[in-house]
């Protein structure tokens, strides 16, 4: 089974630095034949770590901001609601155990944090984390994509890193 994750592809993290990548997720889907298609969509809990320790008051359940943006959710089979920087939910977990998958494709937001997060969290489950570069961003800029990058291909290995 070939699996795309599309990671928190949502208004709040939509800036200069990330507004082509949910046209570029389209495009790319288009062209490719996927069996299931995931996408999460971070909701920032009251009074969580995101909140005390980073001063992160947007993204609730009720902001606008958390909305996936439009096209995102219409290619997704599944829409998952995830608190955590990793997109391994427990629903997720199940079906990836289920379906026996040995690797999983990973597009969408932010490198630094939750596309990083879930690619540790796959890895250290045997699952093999495509990260489908081109086609991830971060809400910090260039800079910050390309030094998760170097971290990911240092830890997961750099033919993963497409």
């Amino acid at each position: 089974m070939k699996l795309l994750l599309i990671i928190d592809v949502q208004g709040g993290f939509i800036n200069e630095n990330t507004k082509q990548i949910p046209e570029d997720i389209i495009k790319h889907v288009k062209n490719y034949d996927y069996d299931l298609i995931i996408a999460t969509r971070f909701i920032n809990k009251v009074d969580s770590l995101y909140q005390t320790e980073l001063n992160m008051k947007e993204m609730t359940m009720l902001s606008p901001k958390t909305k996936l943006v439009e096209g995102i959710g219409e290619l997704a089979d599944i829409v998952i609601m995830k608190s955590t920087y990793t997109a391994l939910t427990e629903d997720v977990k199940k079906l990836l155990k289920k379906n026996e998958l040995k690797q999983v494709y990973i597009a969408g937001l932010n490198m630094e944090g939750s596309i990083m997060a879930t690619a540790f969290n796959l890895f250290d489950r045997d699952i093999k984390p495509i990260i489908l570069s081109q086609l991830c961003g971060s809400v910090k800029g260039e800079s910050m994509k390309q030094s998760t990058l170097e971290i990911l291909s240092h830890n997961i290995g750099k033919d993963n890193i497409l």
